[in-house]
């Protein structure tokens, strides 16, 4: 089993770095790997990243370690486990460097990335329901490269988890107990779905289940023995008013959800739910395999086929439409410096012609510093995009540089 920790760092970033990618720990570096950055600029990258989206966030970066079971996974695959892992919870969107220390028996990889991402600045929020997923995230790759998996006892916790959406470790915590108010409208809200043929009828069953009902920029539901409403989107992605529309008119093509009856408090203490529920799955059960069968797939390894075959398409579809993506808003971007060293490389070129002039150096500062500037912005570019190094203008101003 893969064991994963998650902690920011806030100080000392260029440190932190060097440190994982020791070479003595790393082979000499063999064992390094970065995306969207180099390695020996990494933090200047970081910092560049913020700078441009004027982030004000005090996380310089994030640092994940996962560690592999000794003598279980060899270097080449616990490298490459680790950037699969960095596809799936990064998903091409943030730099960072990973570097997988071999020089132990318990081999693990060192992962560093920003926290914003390079195309839209947002910050990576790192909290248990992120760590979570990282850890769900990596599961799934010890599972597909045949190493040790998590126990069942934490896989239950991860499938309470991600069952919904919690925004804080009270909700977590009351959930668990059977006692959430979040977690019995979610369920509520599920049942009525089901039932409801428009949105209308959604809302007058739900106040038949007892809820108020409270509108405006977010719809909101209460008991009566709340005391506050809760907002239906803080359940989750798929509760927000137009998510609830459109489950509504799209539930017949729904293959619907198992209840777990073993695990579930209320089928456990009421017999006449236990029934339902009982029912409700086997009716699940049927009309998902008469679905499926209607699809063409006449057996379990065909379906399987099938959604792994899916699932690849699916991403190497979003990869390059991501990268094509990164692509156009970076050269968005780079433009304004190219202009800025078409416009200023005069400057430059009479400071480099007399670099030691100090009067020239004086009239002409801002200028050559603003050249400089815009230069090393447009390297880091095309490093993030070689294929682009021979572009007339970029070519020209690499040309003056020389």
């Amino acid at each position: 089993m893969a064991v994963t920790k998650i902690h920011p760092i806030k100080t000392t970033l260029k440190k932190a770095i060097d440190y994982i990618c020791n070479g003595d720990k790393t082979d000499d570096e063999i064992y390094v790997t970065t995306h969207l950055c180099s390695r020996e600029n990494a933090h200047k990258e970081f910092e560049l990243t913020k700078k441009q989206f004027n982030s004000r966030t005090k996380t310089l970066a994030h640092h994940l370690i996962q560690s592999f079971v000794p003598e279980e996974v060899s270097f080449e695959e616990a490298h490459q486990v680790g950037i699969e892992l960095c596809e799936k919870i990064l998903g091409g969107k943030y730099e960072y460097v990973l570097a997988t220390h071999i020089d132990k028996d318990h081999i693990h990889n060192h992962i560093i990335f920003n926290s914003i991402d390079v195309d839209e600045g947002k910050v990576y929020h790192s909290y248990y329901g992120s760590y979570t997923n990282i850890r769900n995230q990596s599961d799934k790759l010890c599972k597909e490269h045949n190493l040790s998996v998590i126990d069942q006892e934490i896989q239950k916790e991860i499938n309470e988890i991600k069952r919904r959406k919690f925004v804080n470790w009270y909700d977590w915590n009351e959930d668990k107990k059977g006692k959430s108010y979040k977690s019995r409208l979610q369920f509520d809200m599920d049942r009525v779905i089901q039932k409801a043929i428009s949105w209308e009828h959604f809302l007058k069953i739900m106040e038949q289940y007892g809820y108020e009902i409270k509108f405006g920029k977010y719809i909101a539901f209460k008991q009566k023995n709340q005391q506050r409403f809760t907002r239906a989107k803080t359940i989750g992605d798929n509760y927000t008013e137009e998510k609830i529309k459109e489950r509504i008119r799209n539930k017949d093509k729904d293959l619907g959800n198992i209840i777990d009856i073993k695990n579930n408090d209320k089928a456990n203490s009421s017999k006449g739910y236990e029934h339902w529920v009982t029912k409700h799955n086997l009716k699940t059960a049927a009309s998902t395999l008469v679905e499926i069968r209607n699809k063409g797939f006449k057996s379990m390894v065909e379906l399987e086929r099938g959604i792994s075959r899916i699932a690849n398409e699916k991403n190497e579809l979003r990869q390059e439409f991501d990268k094509l993506s990164r692509e156009q808003k970076r050269m968005k971007e780079v433009v304004k410096h190219i202009q800025i060293c078409i416009s200023k490389r005069e400057h430059y070129e009479g400071y480099r012609k007399n670099p030691n002039d100090k009067i020239y150096m004086m009239m002409n500062r801002k200028d050559v510093e603003a050249y400089q500037k815009s230069y090393e912005e447009i390297n880091i570019f095309l490093k993030q995009f070689p294929h682009l190094r021979h572009v007339e203008c970029i070519a020209l101003i690499q040309r003056v540089k020389s």
